[in-house]
């Protein structure tokens, strides 16, 4: 980010409200009370490995973060959700490899991520996805406590 440069833009938020500060607050209260959710399962979900958890809250999270204008948020949350197929297809083909027997979840996760053509090059950029993603957060949270008290 560069000096000065906000994270949040409320554009979007102010267009599609009617430029309308009750609806634009609640949003921001919405999404002031969901973003402490969303960095505890990203974090959580990146440090246990669990590929499908992290890719489901990133999925979850990233209409919010876009919602509030948080452009790069929303797109380090898309590349997570991406790239985490990408690690629970390489699980599942290494339990498959083996002769493991798929439990019914596995079954429908290969499902849905057997034709991913994901590699290890991309894999590799999850951690620093999730670290841009948890840096922003604070700022983008005080950007719009500072909103809120102007509106």
């Amino acid at each position: 980010m560069t000096q000065g440069k906000k994270i949040t833009d409320l554009s979007y938020l102010k267009e599609m409200s009617g430029n309308d500060n009750n609806i634009i607050g609640e949003m921001i209260d919405i999404f002031l009370e969901q973003i402490p959710e969303f960095e505890e399962e990203i974090s959580s979900s990146f440090e246990t490995q669990n590929w499908q958890e992290l890719g489901a809250i990133a999925h979850k999270a990233k209409s919010s973060v876009r919602t509030m204008g948080m452009e790069n948020s929303g797109d380090c949350l898309e590349q997570i959700e991406q790239f985490s197929k990408g690690n629970l297809k390489f699980e599942l083909q290494l339990k498959k490899e083996k002769g493991i027997e798929f439990s019914p979840q596995d079954e429908k996760n290969w499902k849905n991520v057997k034709n991913e053509t994901i590699n290890d090059i991309e894999l590799k950029h999850i951690p620093e996805l999730v670290e841009e993603f948890l840096k922003q957060c604070p700022i983008a949270k005080t950007e719009l406590e500072e909103t809120l008290g102007q509106l």
